[in-house]
């Protein structure tokens, strides 16, 4: 008993959960046909007295030729269900049916069939893949979105498996000035062919959006005057030049890997009538603001760097120099002023000094026959007594000029 077929007419899968009033009971002239083995089918339990539920059935009653795949559509198409009860339920949304661009049973591109959104004005493919078919069936599948959808947006919702999510280590980014760590992933070869098409890739965790942006890793070039060498504090298994930057909305095709940022899917259509990851791309901006302070506090560090190892020394002080002698001081003689003689004393020593000698200079008076004899001071001096005048050799003298006068 299945749950699905293929409808020759419409071109489409029917599910006996969406309903099936309405259309041809019986074998229809082989409308219906299994999805698996191609066979024709019988609709059966439409009516609206029948005793059994709606389902379709091989003829003769029999199981599936191929059983493993029967389940696997149907298991696809139940996740397929599920989600666009999700889409349908989110704010904006005014349309929500199933549709197989591009699919034929007897060429299977090996997709469930697309939830097809309206928000607004805006149309949405929505594709939730149980496993990734060959590059080439999804090329198909993309074509046929483009002619049946065209301008919609066409947008892939994968599992996190090991065929859908090449998980790569993760990677610590700055976020409203706190260390946040992203996961990264392998594109494949699908997935490129995906993006290369002008389609979104996202993966779907429960209630949350995984967004991909680009990852590219490249190292700062070595300029002039720059030290990237053992920065102080700085990781020791870190070379400072390692450094990535940001490809958005969408990754760019020249992208090492993918980082992840997540979002709730309820966030979709919350910011404006379209299927638009608004809280992603907000997100990713911050990124490039976060990388472009990045660049610049590492160029000028590394200058910085360069300058305090290159600076000029300072110079080693001298050894300290014992003080030299200070010279003495010379005294020069104080001269002493001549004291004005008065006219009569004058006149006296014109008169009375002899003849200048030729070997004498003329402006000194002959030296004395005897040395003047200084009467000693008193032997009792007054208790008080005036400072005696000090004798200059005018004194002595003018005393030897008086006694030879005598």
């Amino acid at each position: 008993m299945g749950a699905s077929a293929w409808d020759t007419e419409t071109k489409r899968p029917i599910h006996v959960d969406q309903g099936v009033e309405g259309l041809p009971i019986g074998l229809a002239g082989g409308r219906y046909l299994c999805r698996a083995c191609t066979d024709p089918l019988i609709l059966k339990g439409a009516k609206p007295e029948a005793k059994v539920t709606p389902h379709f059935a091989h003829q003769g009653g029999g199981p599936c030729r191929l059983p493993d795949r029967e389940a696997e559509i149907d298991a696809d198409d139940e996740v397929v269900i599920q989600l666009s009860h999700q889409i349908r339920a989110l704010p904006g949304v005014t349309g929500c049916t199933l549709a197989s661009p591009g699919d034929d049973p007897h060429q299977p591109i090996g997709l469930p069939p697309v939830v097809v959104a309206q928000c607004g004005e805006t149309t949405v493919v929505i594709e939730r893949p149980g496993t990734l078919p060959s590059p080439q069936a999804v090329r198909r599948r993309i074509l046929a979105v483009r002619d049946h959808h065209a301008g919609a947006a066409h947008v892939w919702f994968l599992r996190r498996d090991l065929g859908q999510f090449g998980e790569l280590p993760s990677h610590t980014v700055r976020l409203g000035g706190r260390d946040v760590e992203h996961q990264r992933v392998a594109p494949t070869e699908q997935q490129l062919a995906i993006l290369d098409a002008g389609g979104h890739v996202y993966w779907l965790d429960g209630k949350l959006v995984l967004v991909s942006y680009g990852y590219h890793a490249f190292r700062h070039p070595a300029r002039p005057e720059q030290d990237w060498t053992a920065w102080p504090k700085w990781p020791r298994r870190k070379d400072p030049r390692d450094d990535w930057r940001i490809s958005k909305p969408r990754p760019a095709p020249t992208a090492d890997c993918w980082g992840l940022v997540s979002i709730a899917l309820s966030s979709l259509t919350r910011t404006r009538a379209a299927f638009h990851p608004a809280d992603a791309h907000k997100i990713m901006d911050e990124l490039y603001v976060a990388q472009e302070g990045r660049y610049r506090w590492r160029d000028r560090r590394a200058r910085e760097v360069y300058a305090e190892r290159n600076a000029p020394r300072p110079p080693r002080p001298a050894a300290p120099v014992p003080a030299a002698e200070a010279p003495a001081a010379t005294t020069e003689p104080a001269t002493v002023a001549e004291l004005p003689q008065s006219p009569e004393a004058t006149g006296r020593q014109d008169a009375e000094a002899p003849a200048p000698s030729a070997d004498l200079p003329q402006d000194f008076p002959p030296p004395p026959a005897a040395p003047p004899t200084i009467p000693p001071p008193p032997q009792d001096p007054p208790a008080v007594s005036p400072v005696p005048r000090q004798r200059r050799w005018t004194d002595a003298l003018r005393v030897l000029r008086r006694r030879r006068g005598q």
